[in-house]
């Protein structure tokens, strides 16, 4: 039987894909569906210790198959967990929370024994790629040490925004409602209208260099995942390119942000 001529297939190089014959992951547009993956690097035949680097390897793993099918990670919608120790669990989720949780993709955790030797977790995925974000849209985030609501605080709070945002430091509060900052990289004035949603934990940075021109440019979103304990809460950064964006100040917008996401994990930690 010759397989559906659309489809594409993607291999990690693992050997257990060529003993039981299958791909890493089957592209059949607009999905993308990810082989149980364990916690090898398949390029060195490597598998670390403990549950938490297992879980880090297997998600680098897909990560780079969804990557090869031109997806992302925010493009999940299915994960199933699988993990022989229930004691893992908890240890496993936290992983899956930081790293694959701005999907908010539905989540099935079995604790089940696992055919490769010395395997603590093993992980399948389904996407659904988006056209329009898969390649435009960047999403930053990092688990962070203290309440879902002292965080979302923080990040409303236009006066802490001039401690983190690199294009808009060392704000001031305005007049009419809006705040100033300087960008570090050029000087230049930026203005900022901070709207914040208390119920969706889930911050809006409109931004321009006049009021007139303010535009939604940055979201900053709090999650209170079922898998990380009480005290703790995921946060991200999310910015989409626009179409007049260029591909020069679209790489340097995205690694602002991932310097951004850290300082804001340290600001608000430290401020606990």
């Amino acid at each position: 039987m010759t397989p559906h001529a659309t489809r594409r297939f993607i291999s990690s190089g693992s050997p257990w894909e060529e003993l039981a014959g299958y791909s890493r992951a089957v592209l059949d547009e607009p999905f993308v569906f990810v082989s149980g993956t364990v916690g090898t690097d398949f390029a060195t035949g490597i598998m670390p210790e403990g549950a938490a680097a297992q879980t880090e390897q297997a998600i680098d793993t897909i990560e780079k198959a969804l990557a090869d099918a031109g997806a992302t990670i925010v493009d999940i919608v299915r994960v199933r967990v699988f993990v022989p120790e229930a004691a893992d669990v908890a240890e496993v989720s936290a992983v899956i929370a930081r790293r694959i949780g701005p999907s908010r993709a539905a989540n099935t955790t079995v604790c089940s024994p696992l055919a490769v030797p010395g395997a603590r977790v093993e992980i399948e995925v389904t996407a659904r790629k988006s056209v329009d974000a898969s390649p435009n849209l960047h999403v930053a985030s990092e688990r962070v040490r203290a309440p879902a609501s002292s965080a979302f605080a923080f990040l409303a709070d236009g006066r802490s925004l001039g401690r983190w945002a690199l294009g808009c430091f060392e704000t001031t509060a305005r007049p009419d409602g809006l705040f100033a900052g300087h960008s570090l990289f050029d000087g230049k004035e930026l203005l900022v209208r901070v709207e914040g949603d208390p119920e969706k934990l889930c911050v809006t940075y409109h931004v321009g260099p006049a009021r007139e021109l303010l535009s939604p440019r940055i979201v900053a979103k709090v999650e209170a995942a079922a898998q990380l304990p009480g005290d703790e809460c995921l946060v991200s950064l999310i910015a989409e390119r626009t179409p007049d964006m260029t591909e020069q100040r679209w790489r340097h917008l995205t690694t602002t942000h991932e310097t951004e996401i850290l300082l804001i994990k340290a600001l608000i930690e430290g401020s606990g």
